[in-house]
Formats: structure tokens, sequence, C-alpha cells
């Protein structure tokens, strides 16, 4: 079960559930960006919800609204977007480049040539976009962190294909990210065609899909960058020594270096996953009667969940729960890995983004070839919502809540919960 606790959603379907607008909301931005801040109103009548600080390939700028005339559609018929060899990549790699921020445009250009009215690409308004999973990951939390619009609390698609038969949508009442793809959902073979969401047992009803659409300005100008992989490691006697890395690189801790942040930033600005031989299997997020709550408020909840933000739930967890008891954030905190000794628990974004860049190569169900990920559930730092707290299924990379006190699922496939250590330098 994704949730012991039901959500309650009392849904009128179609109603649109808002924050309050900050004063801003009401000033209107210039196609050019200048002037331009997240909150105000965009050139084409939508939220800015998304700055990316500086022009790139895409823009700047991401504005978004809903789309009631298409509240209720399916994505699109039950066939690939995407053929073997499109732009020089792989299909699995064209569909993990589909998730990125900027690539909603892309994605709906190409909905719109292969499936024309038949999906939900045809439904929206000229010079507007489908946002893919990242773009619609960076709406919901712009809007659970207060920000002004008025949004669907149910599913909304997103543009990112997961499968021939599966796409990406999110819930806007929580935030998880589905595909509902690889037995999650048991017996659904996939969803592109539906109108509504597959009911979760335990956790929400079937909802009808909303849509939101996305655009983005000013115009951007540039080559779609290749999504970055690690395919195989190096060894580097700088990134060793703590002082210069690349993804892909053998960190100082024996592990392998997933992510860059380009400069220093308050939590460092390298990110290196611990070796496999590291690995912890069988352990709860939290002990048994231990205190309920990590973070009281949601907005703390959606803050956790950022890169940058495990070293700080980890320490949160820990003193919440104690140093010496059994539970996945004391025992990475405690882990002597290849002499090291400041591992953490990765925040939910850090662990996803650990899935994308070092996931990707696994054959059949094997362990991944870099990075030695399992198939099943692991857990990260970022609390739920004081009862559960969010894994990552390294299977395909859907996000879920897991019950804090469990160390395995209750129902076949009966897979423990892993834990992977993770470190910041530089």
């Amino acid at each position: 079960m994704m949730r012991r606790v039901a959500v309650a959603l009392s849904l009128l379907l179609g109603t649109l559930v808002g924050l309050t607008a900050p004063a801003q909301a009401v000033t209107t931005c210039k196609e050019t960006g200048e002037g331009c801040a997240v909150g105000m109103v965009g050139p084409g009548g939508g939220v800015v919800f998304y700055d990316a600080g500086s022009q790139q390939w895409w823009g700047r700028f991401l504005e978004a609204r809903m789309e009631p005339k298409a509240f209720g559609s399916n994505w699109g018929p039950r066939e690939s977007l995407y053929i073997d060899g499109q732009d020089g990549l792989s299909i699995s790699m064209l569909r993990l480049r589909s998730m990125q921020i900027g690539m909603g445009a892309k994605n709906t250009q190409l909905m719109l040539e292969k499936f024309g009215a038949a999906s939900i690409a045809g439904k929206i308004q000229s010079g507007w976009s489908i946002p893919s999973v990242d773009e619609l990951d960076a709406l919901y939390n712009y809007w659970k962190l207060g920000g002004a619009g008025r949004f669907y609390r149910g599913v909304i698609w997103s543009s990112s294909e997961q499968s021939a038969t599966f796409a990406w949508y999110q819930q806007f009442q929580d935030g998880t990210k589905f595909t509902d793809a690889n037995g999650i959902i048991r017996g659904l073979s996939g969803n592109k065609d539906l109108v509504m969401s597959p009911y979760h047992q335990g956790s929400f009803a079937s909802q009808k899909f909303g849509v939101v659409s996305v655009r983005a300005f000013p115009a951007g100008a540039g080559t779609t960058p290749r999504p970055v992989v690690v395919s195989s490691v190096r060894q580097n006697a700088q990134c060793s020594a703590g002082v210069s890395c690349a993804v892909g690189d053998i960190g100082p801790g024996g592990g392998v270096v997933f992510y860059d942040a380009g400069s220093t930033q308050s939590w460092g600005r390298y990110l290196e996953a611990a070796p496999a031989s590291c690995e912890i299997a069988g352990v709860p997020f939290k002990p048994v009667g231990g205190v309920q709550g990590i973070h009281a408020l949601q907005i703390d909840r959606v803050r956790a969940k950022a890169i940058g933000m495990g070293r700080a739930n980890t320490d949160l967890i820990v003193q919440k729960y104690g140093a010496t008891r059994s539970h996945a954030a004391a025992l990475v905190r405690s882990q002597a890995c290849n002499g090291l000794t400041d591992w953490f628990l990765p925040s939910s974004g850090e662990l996803n983004l650990a899935w994308r860049v070092l996931a990707q190569n696994r054959v059949n169900r094997e362990p991944t070839p870099v990075g030695g990920f399992d198939i099943g559930y692991y857990w990260t730092s970022s609390d739920y919502n004081g009862t559960e707290a969010w894994t990552q299924y390294f299977n395909d990379g859907q996000q879920f809540d897991r019950v804090q006190t469990l160390s395995a699922n209750k129902q076949a496939p009966y897979r423990t919960f892993k834990v992977r250590g993770v470190r910041a330098f530089g």
C-alpha cells in the first residue's frame, strides 16, 4: 500500500483549489523577461512559477495555467512517441531526456506531430505546452510553498512518456509522481488512454485527469542537451582528493559522483553515492514507538525534498529518533564507509538524481552496472506526513510514500527496503 492513511479528497471533479496570491501576482511580466519574477503574471496570462536564474536553451521563465476544457482527457494512444535513434539517442535516453526542465515544448510538439488531436497536446492553445515531469514538479513545489494560482488538487498529466503504454503524471494533493507501470497497479498494461487515474488502494480514489499548460519565455536558442547518464566510472586523482570532480568520477569515499552543482553551495558542491558494499537492507525509516513527525508543517516537508537537504534532514531525524537505535538515518550516519563517517540519508530530490544518472543501464532485473542498485525501494530522508516517508523505486524512478516503521513491502513482491548513503563535499 502506498499510504496507510487514506488521503481525504473531497473533490468536486473539475474544481480548482488555490492558495492566496501574493501582492506581486497582479504585475504582468514582459515577454523579454525584463523585471520578471516568480509569482507575477506571465505575458501569456499564467502565473510565473519558475526562474532558471539566467537564459537557458529553452528560455528562462515558465508560466502555467489550468486547462479546464481538457479536464478528463486521456494522454494519447498506447503507442511510443519515439523511435530508436531519434536525435541520435536510444528510446530509453529520449524518455529520460523528456523529463527535464525545458522539455515540455519539445515533448508537446512531438505529440502533435505523431498523435494530433488524439492526444492532450491537441487540446491546448497554440504556443502553450504540456509540462515535462520536472516542470510539473516545479509547479507543484512552487504552489505548495505558498505560490499564487489556482490548480487542481487531483492527478495532472505530464508530457513525459515512461514507456510505449505508460506516461508520467503527478498527484497535486501530495506531490507523488506516478506512471503505475511495472506492476505498481497489478494487471494494468498502460495508462495513456485513460481519462481517470487507477484506484490506489489505501491512498486515493480514481480521479479524472487534469491538464496544466506551461509556456517558456523569452524565446530560447541552442541545442537540446543530452541527459547525463553514467555508463562507466573513472579514477581521477583530483576528485579522490576532493578538489575537482566530474559526474562519473570515483569520489573520495569510493563511491560515484552523481551531481555537480557547478559552484559551491551552502551544502557543498558534489554529491557522491556510497559504494554497494556499504548498502544497508531491511531497516525502517524510524523505530517503532518513535515520536511522530520530523516536520510539523507541510511547507517544511516540501522544502525537505530539495537537493542539498539530505544532510540537514538526517541530522534532524537522528535528533528525533536517537543515534543508537536501528533506523535508516542513524545507521547511515554511524557507518564508516571506506573510512569516512560523513554519509547521510539523501533527500528525495538527491536520490532521484542518483536514479537518473546511475540506474539507466540495468540489464533485465540485475543490479545496475554502475552503483549496484537493486530494482526495489530505497529510503530517502524526506518525511511525507509524519507516519510515512518518501522512497525511490529504482526499477523505474517512481517515488512513493511508505509507512516509516516498515522494513519491507507488506505484500508481494516482498522486497526489503534499502538504504544507500550519500555524502556532499567540495
